[in-house]
């Protein structure tokens, strides 16, 4: 089990940004050069062929104690999303394999918990998904392939760890009901969004090389949920599942 020790710097945590639009931009703390490395030697994603994307993914327990958080990998299953939020047929109520972390995100996953409104006597589950996206002569650079989407959790966090050689990957957050984009940027390296997942959906534009064949950015998806509203195991695969 990891400890991350790190204190809650004022009695009420939440970004004020984040508790006034459901949604704002942070800045994360560098990772290591081994975790940011380990970007270089991921599987493809063998369940979007139609897509250049590698990937792995951890799914953690995390609480809250004594002035730390606590987190620990959870078993290894298959990752599922409900077909109810991800309309994708690749991807919406499909059991996905996943190679998982090699290093320690938890940092990062302790610095989103810093900005939200969560209560520190819950317990939370946590996907951390490590994601390369990349665009060449063959491949478009396509983000988020699901299009304008909920992810179907509580909290959804999408940060950048890398950007090479590429422009665009506009991050939009966007009103459900009317389709208006309420906010949009291109996040920075070591800058991420967090966004009330309940009450907006998210999207990012595809990329492109900025200059020659090349280019991909590296970015953490991180999902959160309070434990009894968690995203993992057998009764959240029977719900989801198509």
């Amino acid at each position: 089990m990891t400890a991350f020790a790190e204190k809650i710097p004022f009695e009420n945590s939440a970004n004020q940004d984040y508790l006034k639009n459901g949604y704002c931009v942070i800045d994360m703390p560098e990772i290591p050069q081994s975790l940011l490395g380990s970007f270089a030697n991921m599987p493809r994603d063998m369940h979007s062929l139609g897509r250049l994307r590698e990937i792995r993914l951890t799914q953690y327990i995390g609480y809250w104690e004594e002035g730390e958080w606590f987190f620990a990998p959870l078993p290894k299953r298959k990752y599922v999303q409900s077909a109810d939020y991800i309309k994708l047929a690749e991807a919406g109520g499909v059991p996905r394999h996943r190679e998982q972390i090699v290093g320690d995100p938890t940092p990062l996953i302790a610095a989103v918990l810093n900005q939200l409104p969560v209560e520190l006597n819950d317990m939370f589950q946590i996907n951390v998904n490590q994601i390369r996206v990349i665009a060449n002569a063959e491949f478009k650079g396509v983000t988020v392939p699901e299009g304008p989407h909920r992810d179907g959790h509580e909290f959804s966090v999408i940060a950048v760890a890398r950007r090479q050689n590429v422009k665009g990957g506009e991050t939009q957050v966007i009103d459900p009901n009317t389709r208006e984009i309420l906010f949009r940027t291109i996040l920075d390296e070591n800058q991420a969004i967090l966004i009330d997942d309940e009450r907006f959906i998210h999207y990012a534009t595809n990329i492109e090389p900025e200059d020659g064949e090349v280019g991909y950015r590296d970015i953490w998806v991180i999902e959160i949920n309070r434990w009894h509203n968690r995203a993992y195991g057998p009764a959240h695969e029977r719900s989801s599942l198509v």
